[in-house]
């Protein structure tokens, strides 16, 4: 299921990319991303690196319409990246269109400070079928105290249009402290409770802590 063209679009894509193909690929991903932030209907953009794994390569961006994405396609520093998918990838790259449950206007979307060491993960959870509801209200309340501590700069769940059981987080601490901070606070520790009987797997088998490239 794709947005309609006038809604935000929210991207999370993964590339499974060939060691000796890797740097060619992140160098095209560079130029993407600092093409796209110079576009007006981009958001945001940010390209990271699987902490533990490192053939594997995301893209998260945002978009104000479908209209300014598919204008983003057309672009060279673009098209260079989909040239690459061609021959650089273990296997074709995965898109995952996302709907943002708790959106934010652009200018409340926080950036690091120059003193942090952020802290960055991706979470896909897969959750048991008919645990969506409870899932989804634990979430609600864990956004809503979350967003307010002082060590979080960004906390995004969204929904997978056309797949009811499968949900994206994406985190972003000021710091290791402050995301050890965040795990120790009740409303966390309720999370991670529910967890144990929402999810189709352990919560380790989805987290996925990522390093960000410039």
């Amino acid at each position: 299921m794709m947005s309609t063209v006038n809604e935000r679009i929210t991207l999370l894509v993964t590339f499974h990319v060939k060691a000796d193909h890797k740097e060619a690929l992140k160098n095209a991903l560079i130029s993407d991303r600092y093409g796209a932030l110079s576009e007006p209907g981009n958001i945001s953009m940010s390209l990271y690196e699987h902490s533990d794994k490192p053939d594997i390569l995301y893209l998260f961006e945002r978009w104000d319409s479908r209209k300014s994405l598919d204008e983003h396609f057309t672009k060279k520093y673009a098209e260079d990246v989909f040239a690459l998918n061609k021959t650089a990838l273990i296997k074709p790259m995965e898109i995952l269109y996302l709907h943002d449950i708790a959106p934010l206007p652009k200018n409340e979307i926080k950036a690091p400070f120059s003193t942090d060491t952020p802290v960055d993960l991706v979470v896909i959870f897969k959750v048991k079928d008919g645990m969506q509801d409870t899932f989804l209200k634990q979430f609600e309340k864990s956004i809503a105290h979350s967003r307010p501590e002082a060590g979080n700069i960004q906390f995004f769940l969204h929904t997978v249009p056309g797949d009811d059981k499968t949900y994206v987080l994406y985190e972003r601490w000021r710091s290791q402290e402050a995301i050890d901070f965040h795990f120790a606070q009740p409303y966390t520790v309720e999370l991670f409770d529910m967890f144990k009987s929402a999810l189709e797997q352990p919560i380790e088998a989805y987290l996925n802590f990522i390093t960000e490239i410039k």
